[in-house]
């Protein structure tokens, strides 16, 4: 039934197009994840994060870019995952993080969350144009959405215009992985940003590389979000992949001699 279909419909797509074969090869950059919490698994994080993270206040922003600072609880904090609710996070975001590997790049790795930390950002605050560090040759980033101000809610969640001062993406995530103008999207260059709204329980994950930065709002609430970074861990058969056949027999040689020491 399915066959039949596909040449039914070769059939009339060459009929459409004067019998010509016609095929896309799509060039892919990079993936974007996009996962949704339920707000209840939202509402237990912020609550932890209300009774335990805020409390301690243990500022992570010392090693951040993040200009947090415009309000007495503008802050960025550590949010540590070896706790009860840090652990069920963490089992969470590895899931998330591998996930993403596989089903964005085919990749037989496993992701490993090593760092979290909330932003708590006020009217005026800001982070400036960024990318994230990890430990291994390729890595993770993101960011999930717990609160936002109401002056950032009522906004459209697909920015039309910035003239006229619109304050359209006051409070967007800024993400950027190349320098191509509108210009250059009209003359079928691809896009190379996008402006996005934050909205509760969503989460971005994306290669640690990628630039973006936080646009400041100006109105009453907190815009609050978690940060996290993985560790990317690649199988042997993932390394192997891109290995010559001199190479797989000096892995595989060292693998055994290891093995065997051990």
């Amino acid at each position: 039934m399915y066959k039949r279909q596909e040449l039914a419909d070769d059939q009339k797509f060459e009929e459409d197009n004067h019998g010509l074969k016609f095929a896309i090869r799509p060039i892919k950059n990079f993936a974007i994840g996009r996962i949704e919490f339920p707000l209840g698994i939202i509402a237990e994080v912020n609550e932890h994060i209300d009774n335990v993270i805020i409390p301690k206040s243990d500022s992570f922003a010392d090693g951040l870019v993040g200009q947090l600072k415009n309000d007495e609880k503008s802050a960025q904090l550590d949010f540590p995952l070896d706790d009860e609710v840090g652990k069920q996070l963490e089992t969470v975001f590895n899931q998330i993080g591998t996930t993403y590997l596989k089903q964005g790049y085919d990749r037989d790795s496993k992701a490993e969350v090593f760092q979290c930390w909330s932003n708590h950002a006020y009217a005026g605050d800001y982070n400036p144009y960024h990318d994230h560090g990890c430990q291994t040759m390729a890595g993770l980033s993101g960011f999930l959405w717990l609160k936002v101000p109401n002056c950032i809610e009522v906004l459209d969640e697909v920015p039309t215009s910035l003239h006229d001062a619109s304050g359209a993406i006051d409070g967007f995530t800024h993400l950027i992985w190349g320098q191509n103008s509108r210009r250059d999207v009209l003359q079928l260059h691809g896009q190379t940003e996008d402006f996005v709204k934050p909205i509760v329980g969503v989460m971005l994950v994306f290669p640690n590389w990628l630039k973006h930065q936080v646009m400041p709002f100006f109105g009453d609430g907190e815009r609050r979000s978690m940060a996290m970074n993985w560790n990317v861990r690649d199988s042997d058969e993932e390394l192997m992949k891109h290995m010559s056949a001199r190479e797989k027999e000096n892995f595989e040689k060292a693998k055994a001699e290891k093995e065997a020491s051990s």
